[in-house]
């Protein structure tokens, strides 16, 4: 029996509230008998366009999720597809700026009519990206920018709800930063200070708030040393380098990503300030983006705050190892975070499925992903948090150590958490709590 969508519903709710109020207590025009009701068309393929950075210094994050798209989707189809209907990936390089974002995003949904948009680094590629989805009911899975208010139709207002279609898949910003507290709180206490290096624009600036706010409520007595901000993909580091060497801290966390992170170490190495280099601070970064450029960590011992966990289930060491195989190198947090907009959507197509009897319209798959209590993923279970259409997750962070348990046999570059060195967080300590930027929550501590 055909059942109106969501959507239908309230378009209906509304022609009859109009019609009221023009004709008094008159009754809304009813449908001739004669009309015939309209079937929900059945879709057998889900289109999925991915989006991410697939040259220049950001390749390093979305080249290894653009394969492991596919390689999920040829898994997938493999096993009979979702619900029976096969997964397309669509590829788009991302652009450069949000404006050349948004016109790979306008395309995707109007040209070759996808299911499903997802990838998208950068906070302000993603905010853009946003609305244009949502005005096209098109998904818009956030798997890789991290903003916690990025669902939000109104980052500064979150009275006004979220996106339909808008859902975050992966861990935030919020979440790394105040992982990043937790890992100097519990692992390196005798901490006394503490600089930060982040990116020129919003990520970098959540970063430095989120941390900031997070570290003075778990360790009051640390000195806090002005924060850096070098442009995002600069060449040089030098300056900022000089800097940090006059500082000396104990500890230095920075949000740089991608070759950023990697040049970033390699100009600061020779100066001797790290642990290991002949000095004693320790580094918290995105160490795994060694790996991703085909390199070996040049200096261990360091922490890395994470995405879900990096050894703790076999099912993800074996997509990490596959592409490995395959392509010579590895990225964990952007093969992670695929992942994770892969399974959500095939856990809101299952129960949607399997709620109907029948391959499930887009409307009937919306309101399923917003009600999902279980999300089972090779990197563990999540569970869609409705209110605000985000995924919540436990989190494995930590010392970055050499393989020696042969969690990777055949990858000579692979690391893992240092066992006697790592934290394992429920999402309750370090995920704001729903329409909370990650600050506000941390002052309620």
């Amino acid at each position: 029996m055909y059942r109106p969508t969501r959507r239908e519903f309230l378009k209906i709710v509304g022609a009859g509230a109009a019609w009221m109020m023009l004709g008094g207590c008159a009754q809304p025009p009813q449908p001739t008998t004669t009309t015939p009701t309209p079937e929900p068309s059945v879709t057998k393929e889900l289109k999925l366009g991915y989006i991410a950075f697939r040259a220049g210094p950001a390749a390093a994050f979305g080249e290894p999720a653009h394969h492991a798209a596919d390689y999920l989707a040829e898994q997938f189809n493999a096993a009979g597809g979702i619900a029976g209907a096969k997964i397309k990936v669509i590829h788009e390089d991302q652009g450069a700026s949000p404006s050349d974002t948004v016109e790979k995003a306008k395309k995707l949904c109007l040209q070759d009519n996808v299911d499903v948009v997802t990838g998208i680094p950068g906070t302000n590629h993603s905010l853009a990206v946003a609305p244009v989805c949502d005005e096209n009911s098109t998904f818009f899975l956030q798997c890789q920018a991290r903003a916690e208010y990025g669902t939000w139709k109104d980052p500064e207002d979150p009275s006004r709800g979220v996106f339909d279609w808008v859902f975050h898949t992966a861990n935030s910003t919020a979440s790394h930063a105040i992982q990043a507290a937790y890992i100097v709180k519990e692992l390196f206490p005798e901490t006394e200070t503490i600089a930060q290096i982040h990116p020129d624009y919003a990520y970098g600036y959540d970063n430095y708030d989120y941390f900031t706010s997070a570290i003075k409520k778990l360790m009051p007595d640390v000195e806090l040393l002005d924060p850096l901000y070098p442009k995002i993909f600069s060449p040089d580091y030098t300056p900022y380098i000089t800097e940090l060497v006059n500082m000396k801290p104990d500890y230095i966390f920075t949000s740089l990503w991608g070759t950023d992170f990697t040049r970033f170490v390699d100009q600061l190495i020779p100066y001797g300030l790290l642990k290991g280099t002949g000095g004693n601070a320790i580094l918290g970064g995105y160490w795994d983006f060694y790996p991703a450029i085909g390199r070996e960590i040049p200096v261990y011992g360091h922490t890395q705050q994470g995405n879900q966990g990096l050894t703790q289930y076999e099912e993800y060491r074996k997509i990490l190892l596959w592409h490995y195989q395959q392509y010579g190198y590895t990225q964990s947090g952007a093969i992670a975070d695929i992942i994770s907009a892969f399974y959500t959507l095939k856990a809101a197509v299952e129960k949607a499925y399997e709620e109907k009897g029948e391959f499930p319209t887009r409307d009937e798959i919306r309101d399923a992903m917003e009600n999902l209590d279980k999300i089972q993923t090779p990197m563990g279970e999540g569970m869609m948090r409705g209110e605000d259409h985000r995924v919540l997750w436990p989190v494995e962070c930590g010392v970055v150590a050499k393989d020696t348990l042969g969690y990777y046999p055949e990858d000579p570059i692979a690391y893992i958490y240092d066992p006697n060195k790592k934290l394992i967080l429920p999402p309750e300590k370090h995920e704001p709590p729903a329409f909370m930027k990650g600050t506000d929550w941390v002052a309620t501590w």
